[in-house]
């Protein structure tokens, strides 16, 4: 279902604040270590998830009951600590990573600061039926840890949820070992 998909996607920005830890903006990065990278997320969820009333009105009331159940499991697991890995390779670094890398036209993403010790960043996503924005601060305290925040919104048919997360990541090691990306811990 592509609303639970999206939900999900929310509820892992942290994720992909990780991958966000070296973006460039001309040739300032932000000055971490490549390697294995372990990062945890707190977060808390709010509001209502965000599915139009025509796409619940098409489902049977056993489906609807399911998938409304698996929504508001999804919103309490938000605030469950989560632990995962990622591996931040030479070239990714080198390159740059977007925050939002299935990013579609329709989505504007700004570059507030970015120095060697602290990254900030801004999307906000708008279509016909809602929109999605999404604030992100990070901050290196030295190459090998990092902490920040994530904050977004989502708003369709009248519906607005809100995720707040609060990441700290450090280096584990230069060799990522068997980890090629994110890696959701047990």
């Amino acid at each position: 279902m592509r609303y639970k998909k999206n939900i999900w996607a929310v509820t892992l920005y942290p994720c992909m604040a990780l991958m966000a830890l070296s973006q460039a903006a001309d040739s300032i990065k932000l000055n971490v270590k490549p390697g294995l990278w372990e990062v945890s997320s707190v977060g808390q969820a709010s509001g209502v998830p965000p599915i139009p009333e025509d796409t619940l009105a098409k489902m049977t009331p056993e489906q609807r009951a399911r998938f409304q159940a698996a929504m508001q499991a999804t919103m309490s697991n938000a605030s469950k600590p989560r632990l995962f890995k990622n591996c931040i390779t030479p070239e990714k670094i080198a390159q740059g990573f977007d925050v939002q890398p299935n990013q579609s036209a329709s989505c504007q993403r700004t570059v507030t600061s970015i120095s060697s010790s602290e990254f900030k960043v801004s999307s906000v996503c708008s279509g016909p039926d809602g929109g999605t924005t999404m604030e992100m601060h990070l901050q290196a305290t030295g190459s090998e840890q990092v902490s920040g925040t994530v904050h977004v919104v989502v708003s369709r048919g009248g519906k607005t949820m809100t995720v707040d997360n609060n990441i700290h990541g450090k280096w584990l090691s230069s060799d990522c070992g068997n980890v090629t990306g994110v890696q959701m811990e047990p």
